[in-house]
């Protein structure tokens, strides 16, 4: 029997968001997140920044997760502010899917390095970090709206000469 016969494809991919977008975004950041959300409002500003990058990933073309990458003008680091994946579409890869081309885009502005920060509850999240390269350098009080801790890690990425050399 032929592989795949009868099975239902699956197409995963990464791109930019885009206004369409921003009603399936919201009900992502909805369903996420008990606190800390991000509104409407913010994300259609963020969609239309040139200081942020809104990038979503997709299964069979429907959205299924998204990442919030900010740029700041006289910083050299990218700081990944929000990633988000529908619980449903958990535990299949596609945080990290998301997460590299989050960094991948992020050098493709010139970023040299990203932070972000992380809920020091949130072990799932810390292990895809870890993972991924990240290290964490500082611990943050009451960094949520909730009280709860956060732990800021940040990753180097390899700069053009490093690159060549692989």
């Amino acid at each position: 029997m032929a592989r795949g016969v009868g099975a239902p494809t699956t197409a995963t991919s990464v791109r930019l968001a885009s206004l369409d977008d921003l009603a399936a975004i919201e009900a992502i950041e909805t369903i996420v997140f008990d606190s800390d959300r991000l509104s409407r409002r913010s994300l259609r500003y963020y969609l239309k920044s040139r200081t942020a990058l809104l990038l979503v990933v997709g299964v069979n073309d429907r959205v299924s997760g998204y990442s919030l990458v900010a740029f700041r003008k006289d910083s050299q680091r990218a700081r990944l502010y929000s990633i988000a994946l529908d619980p449903a579409e958990q535990r299949r890869g596609l945080g990290r899917l998301l997460l590299g081309a989050s960094e991948r885009a992020a050098m493709a502005r010139g970023a040299i390095a990203m932070r972000l920060e992380v809920r020091v509850d949130n072990a799932r999240a810390i292990e895809l970090y870890e993972k991924s390269g990240y290290r964490g350098f500082a611990v943050v009080e009451d960094y949520y709206e909730d009280g709860a801790a956060a732990l800021r890690f940040e990753k180097e990425f390899a700069l053009p000469s490093d690159r060549e050399a692989l």
